[in-house]
């Protein structure tokens, strides 16, 4: 990952301290960026789309993620 904005004294910070960092500490902080990306999307799509139910925005965000294909057969939908 190329940091391009970042000052090659930020970028050493950066690095030593993810090297620092146990692998359950480096899991932690993906799956709570993850859970922040997914909520904001989820966000998105129901004010682009407020009388959706829940399910149905959950379908359209693995169209979005995974493709129409994959997510028709994981959801069951023709």
């Amino acid at each position: 990952m190329a940091l391009r904005d970042t000052s090659p004294k930020t970028r050493e910070v950066y690095f030593r301290r993810l090297a620092g960092m146990t692998p359950s500490e480096r899991l932690g902080i993906g799956a709570a960026l993850w859970q922040a990306g997914d909520a904001l999307q989820r966000a998105a799509m129901y004010r682009s789309n407020p009388d959706l139910a829940e399910s149905e925005i959950t379908f359209r965000i693995a169209v979005i993620r995974f493709g129409s294909e994959l997510a028709r057969k994981a959801y069951r939908r023709s």
